[in-house]
């Protein structure tokens, strides 16, 4: 009997796997979190980094051409005291207007625009002549330096994988004490030979240099376009260049697992189980934050007062800003399992460092040995505890939660140095300074152990990464 040969249609398992895949639920956050680190996400990143490398610098920009200017206009070191705290002030309005912002209209745009405000009001910054123009200019610099930094930290979360989040998050942070390190060691040659607007002129073009580049280059948050029903090819688009191991439709349906909130409210986060969260946190960062400034802005005065040579009492600002670095990402590795509680243990070790310098005398080695792990531990657990933040609220309150949190503590960041003036006016021992800054660091542990707690004891399904309705795309 002859065979019969048996028609087999090769197209028909081919449509039913696209069928398959066109109608699949897809995890954005899943995506992410399971696939390679991306040239895509290489090229977020990089550009952030940049961007807070120069954030920094235009941060600090000002205490190097402050004695500059003083002996310009005449004017005593202490009148910049109100011009040091204006563009503080900024930083904090900033945070949380921007913060708010990028909740409602995505991160892309505020970043831009923040970039291109401090970029702009910096130039204004290089033609003030009088007091109250500059004034008036590092506080509208301020807001711009301010909203582009918390954008910077909520993009960065959004497309780090959750196994790299608080490194990637730590790691880009780096970018603004170096950008402060870097601007402090060729700024005094600059003043000398282009004049103090110079730092100023630097500050202003590099910026606006990186607009385009920000707005060629820089994508949306994938996570916060999912939530936002719009974009579907983008995210399919996006999705394909993160995860190359296969090409992803706009006809599928995208969403992000986590808690459902009303998107940049204020008061959400207070609302489902947020809010003890997030006060706690907003004491540990501004407590935080209060002895940090307070460190930086007077340890170069305490050292020299206790007898130390003029050169090296500088050298302890660089010496607790390179400990940061170093500290930030041991900090971040060892708090990768019970984070809570071992962050609250670096700020134990760091009141206790802070305190050793104190009870150091004039032994130079034993005060930056205590300096250096002040910054390791304290400071190195501070940048942890804001990458922390970035991933604990969901993507539709993620903005608003930055940057309330970076506005309280920048808060803290004003208060510090003028209770620390306040302290010296009374006692006038650098010894019980340092012993009552290590008091905010015991607090702020404190706060992390009582959080730590909390979670501890509060069921899953209170967590921010409640599972949310799938949304079309």
């Amino acid at each position: 009997m002859p065979s019969r040969k048996l028609h087999v249609d090769q197209k028909k398992p081919q449509i039913q796997r696209i069928q398959m895949e066109t109608n699949q639920r897809i995890d954005v956050a899943a995506v992410i979190n399971d696939a390679r680190f991306s040239p895509l996400q290489w090229r977020i990143f990089t550009l952030l980094f940049i961007i807070i490398v120069i954030d920094g610098y235009d941060t600090q920009s000002i205490a190097f051409v402050a004695p500059a200017i003083s002996a310009q206009w005449k004017l005593a070191p202490s009148a910049f005291g109100p011009i040091f705290s204006a563009g503080l002030t900024g930083t904090v309005l900033g945070a949380v207007l921007f913060g708010m912002a990028a909740d409602h209209f995505g991160r892309r745009r505020p970043i831009i625009l923040s970039v291109a405000l401090f970029g702009i009001l910096t130039w204004f910054c290089s033609i003030a002549d009088t007091y109250t123009q500059l004034l008036v200019y590092r506080l509208l610099a301020g807001i711009g330096l301010g909203g582009a930094l918390v954008n910077f930290l909520a993009l960065a979360s959004e497309y780090a994988p959750e196994r790299l989040r608080n490194t990637a998050v730590t790691i880009s942070m780096w970018g603004f004490p170096l950008g402060a390190v870097v601007g402090g060691a060729f700024a005094g040659r600059m003043i000398e030979h282009f004049g103090w607007a110079s730092i100023f002129h630097l500050g202003a073009v590099l910026p606006l240099l990186c607009v385009p580049l920000l707005m060629f280059l820089l994508p949306e948050s994938i996570r916060y376009a999912t939530l936002s029903d719009r974009h579907r090819d983008g995210i399919a688009r996006m999705l394909s260049r993160i995860d190359e191991s296969r090409k992803y439709s706009a006809d599928q349906t995208f969403y992000v697992a986590e808690v459902s909130t009303s998107r940049g409210s204020f008061l959400a986060l207070f609302r489902n189980g947020f809010g003890i969260h997030t006060v706690l946190l907003w004491f540990t960062l501004f407590s935080s934050l209060c002895v940090t400034y307070c460190l930086i802005n007077w340890i170069p005065s305490l050292l020299k007062q206790i007898g130390m040579p003029l050169q090296l009492a500088v050298m302890g600002t660089a010496m607790i800003n390179f400990a940061a670095i170093v500290g930030s990402l041991f900090v971040v590795r060892i708090a990768k399992r019970h984070t809570l509680r071992r962050l609250a243990y670096a700020y134990l070790f760091g009141a206790f460092a802070i305190a050793g310098i104190g009870l150091s005398g004039s032994h130079t080695v034993p005060v930056m040995t205590c300096i250096f792990f002040t910054g390791f531990f304290m400071i190195g657990a501070q940048l942890a505890v804001t990458a922390y933040i970035t991933g604990f609220y969901p993507t539709s309150i993620r903005g608003t939660g930055v940057g309330w949190s970076q506005g309280v503590g920048r808060f803290g960041s004003l208060l510090g140095p003028l209770a620390g003036g306040f302290v010296l006016s009374v006692t006038a021992q650098p010894s019980q300074m340092f012993l009552l800054c290590a008091i905010p660091s015991v607090a702020a542990a404190l706060a992390l152990f009582l959080l730590a707690h909390i979670s501890a004891r509060e069921p899953a399904s209170s967590s921010s990464t409640l599972q949310a309705a799938p949304r079309q795309q």
